[in-house]
């Protein structure tokens, strides 16, 4: 199948530079550690009662794991229509993969799937090293549970995604606007301080991003919380799916259409 060659071929790509993996993950804990520190120092210690208060969870090393996590997580498929469509313009062969028997949707799903499954192997060695330094209380029960949580969360970024992937195609190279909004959601999406902080509009502008609700789920979780009692965040997730699947799909093909005039090749 087309759709498993390409992730056959991302895969083998990646994991073919050991030394790539290597930097990719010495950079995930070192930008966890400094924010986890950072976070104490200005708390005043691992343990706040503020935060408890307004979060659920004291432990501030256990807050930020998650969200520093869910936050790589929920931007590998922005990142792989980004960079990965980039890449095959820069190399001369985005135009030779849309000419093959294969839809232009596959090719960027496929780009997708490979790079979230890239992502997931990095940061499950980022995430049990957090574990482990911060002696983070972890069970097999709440992996299991935060699982949906995860998919809807991609699934919504994979939606929102295929805006990028036609911005790619029409104007090239956008990766610093993309970085821009990544690092955006560290600040919307409280992602290592809680958005009760910040100006009502923040507040009411960071719901309509999927980590802002994938994150307070599975914090909820982590504090021992039923489905039943993150039912409004799992409700967001799956009318942010919806969505972002809709309105990125259809500016998608609007963009495709513009390309197809102006031409794939280039870069």
């Amino acid at each position: 199948m087309p759709l498993i060659a390409i992730i056959e071929k991302e895969l083998r790509m990646f994991f073919r530079y050991p030394l790539r993996v290597f930097s990719a993950v010495l950079v995930g804990i070192i930008f966890l550690i400094q924010f986890v520190f950072f976070g104490q120092a200005v708390l005043g210690g691992r343990y706040s009662q503020l935060l408890a208060s307004s979060t659920g969870i004291g432990d501030y090393p256990t807050y930020a794991l998650i969200g520093y996590v869910l936050w790589w997580l929920s931007v590998s498929p922005m990142e792989a229509y980004v960079w990965g469509i980039r890449r095959e313009l820069q190399r001369g062969t985005f135009e030779t993969n849309i000419a093959a028997p294969i839809r232009i949707t596959e090719l960027l799903l496929g780009l997708a799937v490979s790079w979230l499954i890239m992502d997931s192997v990095l940061m499950v060695i980022v995430f049990a090293f957090g574990v482990l330094i911060f002696d983070i209380s972890l069970t097999f029960s709440i992996l299991l549970k935060s699982l949906p949580i995860l998919l809807l969360s991609f699934l919504a970024f994979l939606g929102f995604g295929f805006i990028f992937a036609g911005l790619v195609m029409m104007l090239k190279h956008i990766g610093p606007f993309a970085q821009i909004f990544e690092f955006a959601m560290l600040f919307f999406s409280g992602v290592f301080f809680p958005l009760n902080v910040m100006p009502r509009a923040i507040i009411e502008f960071s719901k309509i991003l999927p980590l802002t609700h994938s994150i307070t789920a599975i914090r909820g979780i982590f504090v021992g919380k039923t489905y039943a009692e993150i039912a409004s965040s799992i409700t967001w997730l799956l009318l942010l799916v919806l969505v972002y699947w809709l309105v990125g799909y259809i500016l998608f093909r609007w963009a495709e259409r513009i390309t197809k005039v102006m031409g794939y090749g280039g870069y």
